[in-house]
């Protein structure tokens, strides 16, 4: 789905947003400059604002850098927070997010760009066994998330939940999910965000302490007030659940689901490399191939 911005456009902008950056070396961001280069190169798109948190990239020309050292430590959901903050305040169209323990093949932009969806990832694997891509279908006995374990090279395919280690998302995602949602203040002071269409009725004014009766939680909550300049929260860390995860979860109630593109290989770093050959390996082990 196309926002104003882009229709008029020959060329998409993409910015880049790294909301994880406590791992950055200089041969990951060599690794990306190369990427970002090569597919500027190609013509295909603009490479727009890169956004990040705490960086040490230096900051010039497009280079947008945000925040500073001393929110190198801060949670990922703030950090993403601060990064989708400027790019919804900015012109492009789209957001390509990078993990900063994620290496992106020479074609990821493009690659995810031409699989015709606002909400794409490509697949990398997690870094200890099973190595099962970081992708998840939500499972309709529980409600549980499920890891995707079988998947066909080279595709498409529709999933439940992706990591944002390489992941493309349109700002009409980011828009859609605004607008579906209102947002209201908890008695810590935090934010919660909660679908339109399950609001009724009024919110009372008289606080009331959090209990449980019968197995179920209430608390107090009301409208943020008109002086609160808090953007949305398209990311938070509760529950259990990760910031993109959460995210997820949003898109999917205003009927967006993300895609694999396992076309879309990626390495994903700890202290030694992960790559789609050691998942494939441990499948081997499983039935005693290897």
């Amino acid at each position: 789905m196309a926002s104003e911005l882009d229709t008029k456009r020959t060329r998409p902008i993409v910015d880049i947003g790294i909301a994880c950056n406590i791992n950055q070396t200089w041969q990951w961001w060599a690794t990306v400059m190369q990427m970002l280069l090569s597919e500027e190169k190609k013509g295909n798109i603009e490479i727009g604002q890169l956004r990040t948190v705490g960086s040490a990239v230096p900051d010039h020309n497009k280079n947008n850098i945000i925040g500073d050292s001393k929110r190198r430590m801060r949670l990922t959901d703030y950090n993403r927070q601060e990064v989708t903050k400027g790019f919804l305040s900015g012109e492009a169209d789209w957001i390509f997010w990078l993990d900063d323990d994620t290496a992106p093949p020479l074609n990821a932009i493009t690659g995810l760009l031409h699989s015709g969806h606002d909400f794409v990832a490509g697949a990398y694997f997690m870094t200890a066994e099973p190595y099962h891509p970081i992708a998840y279908r939500k499972m309709a006995d529980s409600g549980l998330y499920a890891p995707v374990y079988n998947f066909p090279d080279g595709a498409l395919m529709q999933v439940d939940s992706v990591g944002f280690g390489c992941t493309l998302v349109h700002r009409s995602v980011y828009e859609r999910i605004k607008k579906a949602h209102n947002v209201y203040e908890r008695h810590n002071g935090a934010l919660l965000v909660v679908p339109k269409d399950m609001v009724s009725g009024e919110i009372s004014d008289d606080y009331f302490e959090p209990y449980v009766k019968d197995g179920v939680y209430y608390e107090h909550i009301k409208a943020m007030d008109t002086d609160d300049d808090r953007q949305f929260p398209f990311y938070q860390l509760e529950h259990g659940r990760t910031e993109d995860h959460y995210f997820c979860e949003l898109a999917a109630h205003v009927g967006i689901k993300p895609w694999l593109d396992t076309s879309v290989i990626c390495t994903h770093y700890k202290t030694m490399p992960t790559t789609k050959q050691d998942y494939t390996n441990h499948l081997l082990k499983e039935q005693g191939l290897a």
